[in-house]
């Protein structure tokens, strides 16, 4: 118990370094052969690694507090790192054993544990097909397949988020949410259930027009061209989408992000673009995609340190299975907590979904791909814990 609080206690030490620091450590090593130079290598490797380690131990903790007493629900260290200088301070032989002390200037990286792919759980995030708001704006260069490739491209851009496990549902056309209320929250909860998904991202494209052609064009992107003393050309083309990120297990719209740009459009309007590429190679193509990897870079700051939630899915006593796995970077001996989900009513007697954070924990006892089993902390009859509560990790 006292090394467990040690530990801990260098763990939360850890997480406040914010700049580089003189950390020492030690490191042994086997002389084997009589090559004491490998042994030496060795033992300096070893001790270099356990002063990153305890430089930068990042904790992802979900603690709550009973009697007085701190309990840590997950523990999850990553060693997120950058080694400057190493020193040998002093070198000991005894026998075949070596053993060195080093002193390495080490600079912590700063975020979450979900920022390091060894480390990270990956939350699932479904992108959906595009709709656009006035087909016909699509019709000028034949831009239908854009409510495919853009999320398509989003997806690429995505990719090498350690946190996010994406869902390629852009088959699947989901109506515009723009409406802020309970009855489109239950909506978007039922048309979400089908994926499996922890987020979903729905899109609509609103204008795809031509300046010169559109009376109803976004009047602040004619302000925005105006306000730089250049008159819009004819050939300018303008690009408007909203973009809803829904957390699917309430319904809730977390974030909504709104694109507007225009660029030059050369291509005569009665020209078909037959495919991606040629899009791309437009100065409106660019300006577009140019706003789609900043979205994503949005995106992924945002659901970085975000916890996973998942849904359990059947429980016997103590014992649960839950539907996310080891594609969602869960592994055994991780330590989840439990949340009840409880349908509320408003004023007008609509049910809304929430959720309740217990002091309940599930430790995970075996992993498959796509789900995990788990022992309660106490017997779910106790605890009231049922099929469709959450657990979340962080």
């Amino acid at each position: 118990m006292r090394s467990f609080i040690l530990l801990f206690s260098l763990l939360i030490s850890a997480t406040q370094i914010a700049a580089a620091a003189a950390i020492q450590a030690s490191g042994i090593s086997l002389i084997q052969d009589g090559d004491i130079d490998s042994a030496r290598e060795r033992a300096i490797s070893r001790a270099t690694e356990q002063a990153s380690l305890l430089a930068m131990a990042q904790v992802a903790v979900t603690q709550s507090v009973r009697d007085g007493i701190l309990e840590v629900d997950n523990l999850r260290i990553s060693t997120q790192t950058s080694i400057g200088e190493v020193r040998v301070i002093s070198e000991t032989r005894s026998g075949d054993r070596l053993e060195v002390l080093i002193e390495a200037e080490i600079t912590p990286i700063q975020g979450c544990a979900d920022d390091n792919e060894a480390t990270a759980y990956r939350k699932p995030l479904a992108l959906t097909q595009w709709s656009i708001a006035r087909p016909a704006d699509a019709n000028w260069g034949g831009l239908q397949s854009l409510t495919t490739e853009l999320p398509g491209y989003l997806l690429t851009q995505l990719e090498a988020s350690a946190h996010l496990k994406l869902v390629d549902a852009r088959a699947l056309r989901m109506q515009n949410y723009g409406e802020l209320n309970v009855q489109s929250a239950q909506l978007r909860t039922q048309n979400a259930a089908q994926l499996g998904s922890q987020y979903i991202l729905s899109a609509e494209i609103e204008s795809l027009s031509m300046v010169k052609q559109a009376n109803d064009t976004p009047n602040i992107l004619i302000d925005l061209i105006e306000r730089t003393g250049l008159k819009p050309s004819d050939n300018d083309r303008v690009f408007a989408l909203q973009v809803d990120l829904i957390e699917v297990q309430s319904g809730d719209l977390l974030q909504r992000y709104r694109i507007n740009t225009s660029g030059a459009w050369n291509l005569p309007l009665q020209s078909r673009v037959t495919n991606f590429d040629r899009f791309a190679a437009e100065p409106y193509g660019q300006a577009v995609l140019a706003e789609i990897r900043e979205l994503a870079n949005k995106l992924s700051k945002s659901l970085a340190c975000e916890p996973l939630k998942a849904e359990i899915l059947s429980t016997e006593g103590s014992r649960i299975w839950i539907d996310k796995g080891s594609d969602a970077g869960i592994n055994i001996g991780d330590r989840l907590s439990v949340a009840r989900r409880l349908q509320l009513y408003d004023a007008q007697m609509q049910t809304l979904s929430t959720i309740e954070p217990t002091d309940i924990s599930i430790v995970i006892e075996r992993t498959e791909f796509s789900r995990a089993q788990g022992r309660l902390s106490q017997s779910s009859d106790l605890a009231g814990i049922q099929a469709g509560d959450i657990v979340i990790g962080y």
